[in-house]
């Protein structure tokens, strides 16, 4: 029987990062049987609580002041732990491991700024790929933890009853946090517009609050086959949405993770950001980029830049043809 009884993972952000780690969580709470303590950032300890391996999730106060700092501090203390591992390798994910009571501290195989400083263990760099799921399987590596299989034991809550007919639907997730990750507006009308005409679909509009105007623009543009969920309801309800579509297409954005955690049939569209690091794990997914120009692709740090012209190159056509792809109705 394993001595291991108590495990802590540090993993703080972001959305797409949280999900590549809901695998590597599940993995060790089967190797050793024990459930989980996470730490993530508070914005994301709802997600973290759908996780049915994870026994408390500790928040991680990011921009809280000196009482927030000590509430933490007691919470991360108040257990001992036979284990805790860094999954995110930065300075305050390094600080956190550094500051928990736990004899083994195992640190990432990729740590940057000075995480490595707080760590007792680190993994060796055995990828096969630089996928952030495969870099994170390093510290399964470590342990000899095999890393199959990949499955997301997430417990999301009931999600909206929506009206449905027999029509197929297919989700539309236009937004990202970064302009430069988002196919043009008024190519996902077209597409939708071939979805409707060709398939005789019914279109969910997936985004924020925040999204709510290009929502209705779309609505406006696609008329009464068209839906527009943005900002209707909370984030969570993605994962009770999305086991209820067809197809998402999606940029390279939080539904693309949602999809991909519950099973849902992707088109994946990548500009600057590399699909090898970060678009959805494993096989099946339908996933788009640009061929690169000149000079190669742009480099993966110039989605903060705004720059849309690389993303827009993609075709609506290539894009419609991935979606019957997914809908086995491929010629």
């Amino acid at each position: 029987m394993s001595d291991v009884k108590r495990i802590l993972v540090i993993k703080l952000s972001a959305l797409g990062d949280l999900f590549h780690a809901v695998p590597v969580v599940h993995l060790l709470s089967k190797q050793y049987g024990c459930k989980i303590d996470w730490v993530t950032q508070p914005e994301y300890t709802e997600l973290v609580a759908c996780h049915t391996d994870v026994d408390r999730v500790i928040p991680f106060p990011r921009k809280g002041g000196m009482e927030d700092s000590k509430t933490f501090l007691r919470q991360l203390r108040i257990r001992k732990y036979d284990l805790a591992l860094d999954l995110q390798g930065l300075t305050k994910s390094g600080l956190v491991l550094g500051l928990c009571r736990s004899e083994r501290k195992i640190g990432s195989s990729h740590p940057r700024e000075v995480a490595k400083v707080f760590a007792n263990e680190r993994p060796k760099t055995k990828v096969t790929s630089l996928h952030a799921m495969d870099v994170l399987f390093d510290s399964l590596r470590h342990l000899g933890i095999e890393t199959q299989p990949v499955e997301y034991p997430l417990d999301f809550p009931p999600g909206p009853d929506l009206p449905r007919g027999k029509c197929p639907i297919i989700a539309l997730a236009p937004k990202s946090r970064w302009p430069a990750k988002d196919w043009p507006e008024a190519n996902f009308i077209k597409l939708g517009e071939r979805l409707i005409q060709e398939q005789d679909a019914d279109l969910w509009i997936l985004g924020g609050p925040e999204n709510e105007k290009l929502g209705d623009r779309m609505q406006a543009a696609l008329g009464v086959k068209a839906t527009n969920l943005c900002g209707k309801h909370p984030l969570l309800s993605l994962g009770s949405l999305l086991k209820q579509v067809k197809c998402l297409v999606s940029n390279d954005s939080g539904p693309m993770h949602f999809a991909s955690a519950v099973g849902t049939p992707l088109v994946a569209l990548f500009g600057p950001t590399d699909p090898s690091k970060t678009g959805p794990w494993g096989a099946g997914h339908c996933v788009i980029r640009p061929k690169p120009g000149a000079g190669g692709y742009p480099d993966h740090r110039s989605y903060k830049n705004g720059d849309t012209q690389f993303i827009s190159s993609i075709s609506v056509e290539d894009v419609f043809l991935g979606v019957q792809k997914q809908l086995g109705l491929e010629a």
